[in-house]
């Protein structure tokens, strides 16, 4: 799947929305045209259901929408109600990463910053079942690491296919210092992002380093990841990371302070040359730690 349910859901909420109030309808009035509960109509507009196609044909053949437009939101209507390979166990793996990997799914580029962590997309087995161990206190009782591990293998493909998603990320040094897991798993691990940065082309892997100057800069305070969409639209997602959730965004003002925050760590961090230096030094300082 190279589209993602959710954005397409999301983009299509916005569609027809637009198009009520370009037909100078009411929610009442559209109701009572379509036979659709008034609800229903609403659940569509703030996309928190899941979208059933046969309504949205009828709503926009009672708006009158054009053609063109017409087989542009049905096309998404078809995609929002569409099941990624991450439904079929998404309690078991988590829906925290059953969400990141719907987001992923569709993406033409994404950024991320990790200031405490690995992230999922790069991070290895013996990393990830750690980590899932790690925090298994905060999973539900259908948490599943062997699913877990399942899954975030199913995602990082979408690094190495034929038409991988090109991903960016800034770690911060402090991430890659930090004893989360023992001095074994995490020289693999440094060892993973070097071969990722020199074998995967759509990789690029930066350091943000300890003695950056930060002072007159807006400073993430967070783990976040930035998604753009060139289909349908051109569309730019934010996930903000948060020990309960992943907070969603995608209000204009909002993702443009978090387009400001990239545009400072991309300046701040090192270049991917000198990165690759610091893992390298740093899984070697793994090794004397064993």
């Amino acid at each position: 799947m190279n589209f993602s349910p959710y954005v397409n859901r999301l983009w299509l909420a916005a569609a027809i929305l637009d198009a009520r109030k370009q037909a100078g309808y009411t929610t009442d009035r559209l109701s009572q045209e379509t036979g659709i509960q008034r609800q229903k109509i609403s659940h569509i507009e703030t996309a928190n259901r899941p979208v059933d196609p046969a309504a949205i044909r009828l709503i926009l053949d009672a708006l009158g929408v054009a053609a063109a437009r017409h087989t542009k939101i049905m096309r998404a209507a078809e995609r929002a109600a569409a099941q990624g390979w991450w439904k079929r166990y998404d309690d078991e793996m988590g829906p925290r990463q059953a969400q990141t990997a719907d987001l992923e799914a569709g993406a033409s580029a994404i950024f991320e910053y990790q200031p405490f962590l690995i992230p999922g997309l790069l991070q290895t087995p013996h990393f990830a079942r750690a980590r899932a161990e790690a925090a298994r206190t905060t999973r539900s009782r259908r948490f599943s690491t062997a699913r877990d591990l399942e899954a975030r293998e199913k995602r990082q493909a979408i690094l190495s296919a034929p038409a991988a998603t090109p991903y960016e990320v800034v770690i911060d040094e402090t991430a890659l210092r930090r004893r989360t897991v023992t001095a074994d798993v995490m020289h693999g691990q440094l060892e993973h992002l070097i071969g990722a940065t020199l074998n995967l082309r759509a990789v690029t892997v930066r350091v943000l380093p300890l003695d950056a100057a930060l002072a007159e800069r807006l400073q993430a305070r967070s783990a976040f990841s930035y998604y753009a969409y060139s289909d349908p639209d051109d569309l730019e997602i934010v996930t903000v990371d948060t020990n309960i959730d992943d907070m969603i965004l995608t209000d204009e003002v909002e993702v443009g302070i978090y387009a400001s925050l990239r545009s400072e760590l991309q300046e701040d961090a090192l270049s991917a040359a000198d990165s690759l230096e610091l893992l390298a030094a740093l899984a070697q300082e793994c090794l004397t730690r064993r």
